[in-house]
């Protein structure tokens, strides 16, 4: 019985993987005929008439857009990938800001709203502010004339991919919090999420320097600290979910200072946005210095904040600059060991901290080169993010895109 099972069973698992085939390229070549897919796929002209016709009727993921020039016989026809008919919504939740976003499958912003959060007012408030929002951007006749596909949501945290749970969010103080669970009593549509680092590189895979580089880390400079792997043109999750938590490595034993996490001395507690501002007050504290740090905070220590320590150190201020060099020299050294540990082909840089980025970037160059191994070859390119302060928005989307291109939701 069972050898009479497993020709069906392989016989689904081959059409949906050709399907899969077939909707990437079509999706990358922009616009192609059938007979072109025949020939980069392989797969026999009936197979490839089967799976886009599906593409076309059933999934709505395809339009045939035109006839092409024919070289004799029939002329063939144009498709191209329907993304400007699909609809996702993407949430960037922030300890600041939650940022929603309509887009097309291109990430084309369609309409767009921004809230204050208010994570003081609990995880139930929070979840009522994402509702509201979702339900601001899809009950717009713009959407309702499109098919909303889902939702993408880009969270600070510790999330487990095998049951969905944020197990901590420092930022947010929250634990084994289930958010898809509380996101029921405000939509219908399905909804996917993770941690905004990893989304972030994500995003950059599908829509930014994924088209160039298929090696690479983006890391999010902001108020934490976090890192997204993309290795071979895949996201690397680990056993749990948890890789990358590059903010919680311990830079110094002996520091006093305190990340999120309940750790002393992590990369966050001395290179974050955090971070920067609580070395800042207490360095404040001994020496207020005369310039423009001081100006800038009208010689109020609780003005102090990490873009002001960044915009004063490019301008030359002695005490910003002593605040953040020595930031920067922890960081460099947590980029290093990025590169020893995966090889990539750069980093990309994105979040708050990338405010001055010229400066920044030329800073930790400096460090990483500091501690390079001399036998390596290739040196480390730094890179911004594509898409500056909607690198996070952008990885939501992509993670509506993945499901999308891989047939798990339409």
């Amino acid at each position: 019985m069972n050898d009479k099972k497993l020709p069906t069973g392989n016989s689904i698992y081959i059409n949906k993987f050709n399907k899969i085939r077939v909707l990437h390229l079509i999706r990358n070549e922009k616009h192609i005929s059938r007979a072109e897919i025949v020939k980069r796929t392989g797969l026999s002209a009936p197979t490839v008439t089967r799976i886009s016709d599906d593409l076309i009727n059933k999934e709505k993921l395809v339009s045939v857009v035109g006839i092409g020039e024919s070289s004799g016989g029939r002329k063939p026809k144009i498709l191209r990938f329907n993304a400007e008919e699909n609809f996702v919504v993407g949430i960037d939740l922030g300890t600041t800001y939650i940022r929603g976003v309509l887009s097309d499958l291109d990430g084309n912003f369609i309409l767009e709203r921004e809230i204050p959060t208010k994570f003081e007012d609990g995880f139930e408030k929070v979840i009522a502010q994402i509702g509201n929002i979702v339900e601001t951007l899809t009950s717009r006749k713009l959407a309702k004339d499109k098919k909303v596909l889902g939702i993408g949501l880009a969270v600070a945290g510790l999330v487990n991919k095998n049951n969905g749970i944020i197990e901590y969010s420092p930022v947010f103080n929250w634990k084994n919090v289930n958010i898809l669970e509380a996101l029921k009593a405000y939509t219908a549509l399905p909804v996917f999420f993770d941690n905004v680092s990893r989304l972030t590189a994500l995003g950059e895979l599908w829509y930014g320097i994924g088209k160039t580089y298929k090696h690479f880390i983006s890391v999010n400079l902001g108020y934490g600290i976090g890192a997204g792997i993309i290795s071979n043109g895949q996201a690397f999750f680990g056993a749990n979910g948890y890789s990358g938590e590059l903010g919680h490595l311990i830079m110094d034993n002996d520091s006093k200072f305190m990340g999120r996490g309940g750790l002393k001395g992590t990369l966050e507690a001395l290179s974050s946005g955090y971070g920067m501002v609580q070395i800042a007050k207490e360095e404040l504290e001994k020496d207020m210095g005369s310039g423009l740090l001081e100006q800038m905070i009208a010689s109020n220590i609780e003005n102090v904040d990490a873009k002001i320590i960044s915009s004063a150190a490019a301008a030359g201020d002695p005490v910003a600059l002593r605040i953040y060099d020595r930031a920067m020299g922890y960081l460099g050294i947590g980029l290093d060991t990025l590169v020893k540990l995966f090889n990539p082909e750069c980093i990309v840089l994105s979040g708050g901290l990338t405010g001055g980025k010229k400066f920044l970037i030329n800073k930790l160059e400096e460090e990483i080169n500091k501690h390079a191994m001399a036998s390596l070859s290739t040196k480390i390119e730094l890179l911004e993010s594509s898409f500056g302060e909607n690198a996070a928005l952008m990885g939501a989307f992509s993670l509506i895109l993945n499901k999308v291109l891989n047939l798990e939701i339409n």
